[in-house]
């Protein structure tokens, strides 16, 4: 068996590059394995999704979606079986004003009937443009309905587009779990009030600093 990595890829300023990394669980085998031409078209398609409005004004201005990346990776050893990199027939920049620091992020978890960390997922999507409450400084509820609901249709797209370049397999979404090597199936997503950082997003985003000598 085997499960499939979806990385929808962006840049930001400076050079930095993000990337959230859902998982779907093929509900079958590839049939005489993984066809190179559907996982292209699958991978294209994909690129080509647009998210809804509340997550392009999350990601803003400064950030763009540039393409995607497709693996297939062996179930039982996590080993390359196929891969696909399809670049936007246009790049999609978000809308809206950036406010805030590359690390910034709206957290989605996936979560499974699987117990403990191996049944749970997350996806760190960009919110350098996101709308805090001044009295809370937490990301304003309307907000977080619209980044909840359009996620739903952000990964059901996803999940549809891998259907139709495989129509013989059924995909569900999922969790991977490299510990357990097991792939449980998603059940609900939800998403907290509450920014947080992916801070592997400053890696690369090289510092300038201003010196002043003392005494």
């Amino acid at each position: 068996m085997s499960y499939v990595r979806v990385s929808i890829l962006g840049t930001l300023p400076g050079g930095e590059v993000w990337s959230v990394n859902p998982v779907f669980d093929p509900t079958a085998e590839f049939p005489g394995g993984v066809n190179q031409a559907n996982l292209d078209a699958a991978c294209l398609a994909i690129a080509n999704l647009n998210p809804g409005a509340s997550l392009l004004s999350h990601i803003s201005t400064a950030a763009v979606i540039t393409g995607a990346r497709l693996e297939v990776r062996d179930d039982a050893t996590d080993n390359l079986i196929g891969i696909s990199i399809q670049g936007r027939t246009t790049p999609l920049a978000g809308t809206g004003t950036p406010t805030k620091p590359a690390q910034v992020a709206t957290v989605i978890s996936i979560r499974t009937d699987t117990p403990g960390a191996s049944g749970r997922g997350r996806i760190y999507w960009p919110a350098l443009g996101s709308s805090l409450s001044t009295s809370t400084l937490r990301i304003i509820s309307t907000q977080v309905t619209s980044v909840l609901t359009e996620m739903k249709t952000y990964l059901m797209a996803m999940r549809s587009a891998l259907a139709s370049s495989f129509p013989t397999i059924g995909f569900d979404l999922a969790v991977r779990s490299r510990t357990t090597h097991t792939t449980p199936h998603a059940v609900r997503i939800q998403v907290g009030d509450v920014l947080d950082t992916q801070r592997r997003r400053r890696d690369s985003l090289a510092e300038s600093y201003q010196v002043v000598a003392v005494p």
